[in-house]
């Protein structure tokens, strides 16, 4: 008997920001954090779930009138995760989430999930896990560029006005399965030196030799992008100077021998 062929997937998209201008927001005086590690092994029935939710601002008024903003920053951000199968099934499950309000460099994120499965379902058994994250800034009259700088020759110029949202996420169903999923992102910080950013790296291979991963996966990321001007000449940092929209969405069924996707976005002064 003929073997069949395996379909080969492999795709990067990377979207920088680099002439945006988002500053992030810095740490509140009581700094909270959240760290959990899970493990499971085992045949039978599963079920896991994780969700984060986080408001920051800053600025001179009170922010939960906006609008208007009120000369300040307002960031939220969404993590989902929900982890579960169908009848019975041998698993193995590693996850680690961390969680923090403090002030992060570059390489450091304030919310990052890692996970990794394997299984292989009994008769018509599958594993169905999907992963979700959303950043979403705005801001107004927070004051000039080189105040946000760590650097003592930042420009003076008033930093603009923006607002911006970015979502990404997967989705897979398979009854043989070894899969990992990376994502974060960076929106905390002392300055703006290290940009915001959000990623997410989604892989499914192999479960053995000759043995692919059977089912479906698919991952996604799209985000609206407005900014402000530089505050130069007849260009105002409160005038919308620049819009932008993205998508990209990859999904695929059947038997993969390799589903790896990365995506990422980030935004920092120019």
């Amino acid at each position: 008997m003929k073997k069949l062929g395996l379909l080969v997937i492999a795709l990067a998209l990377l979207v920088v920001g680099m002439a945006m201008a988002e500053p992030g927001i810095p740490q509140v005086r009581e700094v909270q954090g959240l760290s959990t590690s899970t493990t499971v092994i085992g045949v039978g029935n599963f079920n896991a779930a994780s969700s984060v939710q986080m408001s920051i601002m800053k600025g001179d008024e009170n922010l939960a009138t906006i609008p208007p903003l009120g000369n300040g920053v307002l960031y939220q951000t969404v993590y989902t995760e929900d982890t579960q199968n169908s009848e019975y099934g041998y698993l193995s499950y590693d996850k680690d989430l961390d969680v923090s309000t403090s002030n992060k460099l570059t390489g450091q994120y304030n919310v990052q999930a890692v996970k990794q499965i394997t299984y292989l379902g009994i008769d018509a058994s599958s594993i169905i896990t999907t992963d979700y994250m959303m950043l979403d800034g705005v801001g107004e009259d927070y004051g000039t560029i080189g105040e946000q700088m760590l650097c003592p020759f930042g420009a003076d110029r008033e930093a603009p006005t923006f607002c911006n949202i970015v979502e990404t996420g997967s989705s897979m169903n398979l009854k043989v399965a070894n899969l990992n999923t990376q994502m974060g992102e960076r929106f905390v910080m002392k300055s703006a030196d290290p940009g915001i950013q959000i990623y997410n790296n989604v892989g499914v291979g192999s479960y053995a030799a000759d043995i692919p991963s059977k089912g479906s996966v698919s991952a996604f990321i799209q985000g609206s992008v407005r900014e402000g001007g530089r505050d130069v000449g007849e260009e105002s940092a409160q005038d919308l100077m620049m819009t932008m929209t993205f998508k990209d969405a990859t999904s695929f069924s059947g038997d993969i021998s390799t589903f790896a996707k990365s995506m990422g976005w980030s935004s920092k002064f120019a």
